[in-house]
């Protein structure tokens, strides 16, 4: 597995490189704290894995998503604190992982694993933060469209990109079960974009949230279609929709 480092730090980036080299068995691809030479690192080798540190992210905000929407590279971000609010705005993009410098060495392993297995870790701290966020954000759906012109704005695979978008699943993931390609993913997740004039992903999935398509913390499984639309068997109700809640790991959970 090849890991590349971004951090504008030198000092931060040495640490983080003696890390892999003394407890994991990856391969470092390469190191940079200029956004610019991160992405062009990773066009030109692939790596799986890109440890970005969060303020990195911060002054480019399409870093993380095209890391992890156009190159596919698997983005764990490094911060020293957060808000819930950041770390909201760094998974909805992409990032597979949001670690605390101070944890990094005890918690590494776990999130790679986590995000090679499909999942996302958040350091303990930060998932108090996360929740916190969630819960102030979403505890009442606010103001917005309902599920019903939802439905009648997308296709039926616009709609359940949407719905299994907001659910957390990646790109590759939404193929997969829709039996796609990714960049249809992509088409159908620009489509949603422009049909309700949003900006970005973390927008789609909060209109998710707040029509109550889905709510934080709940996952999807099976085929879902607008309502009312000719696939669904039924207007009205959601019996193909499977919600599960979704675990984020923390160091009980990795403990257990």
């Amino acid at each position: 597995m090849k890991v590349l480092l971004v951090d504008t730090d030198a000092a931060s980036r040495r640490w983080m490189r003696r890390i892999l080299e003394e407890s994991l068995s990856y391969e470092l691809a390469g190191e940079t704290g200029d956004p610019a030479e991160a992405l062009e690192i990773s066009r030109r080798l692939s790596p799986d894995f890109v440890l970005l540190a969060d303020e990195v992210a911060s002054d480019a905000p399409s870093l993380v998503s095209e890391l992890a929407s156009v190159l596919e590279a698997t983005v764990i971000l490094i911060a020293v604190a957060s808000a819930g609010q950041t770390v909201w705005l760094g998974i909805s993009a992409g990032a597979r992982g949001y670690l605390l410098k101070d944890r990094m060495h005890g918690e590494l392993r776990t999130a790679m694993d986590s995000a090679q297995a499909g999942g996302t870790y958040v350091s303990p701290p930060l998932v108090h933060k996360l929740v916190q966020f969630l819960n102030e954000r979403f505890s009442s759906y606010q103001e917005g469209f309902t599920t019903d012109e939802i439905g009648e704005r997308l296709l039926p695979r616009e709609y359940e990109t949407l719905c299994r978008l907001a659910a957390g699943q990646s790109t590759d993931e939404i193929a997969e079960s829709m039996s796609v390609a990714t960049a249809t993913v992509r088409a159908y997740v620009s489509r949603v974009l422009r049909k309700f004039g949003l900006r970005s992903r973390g927008e789609a999935i909060a209109l998710a949230y707040r029509s109550g398509i889905c709510a934080p913390g709940q996952a999807m499984s099976g085929r879902h279609v607008p309502p009312g639309s000719p696939r669904s068997g039924t207007p009205t109700t959601y019996a193909d929709l499977a919600l599960t809640p979704v675990p984020i790991l923390s160091g009980s959970d990795r403990d257990a």
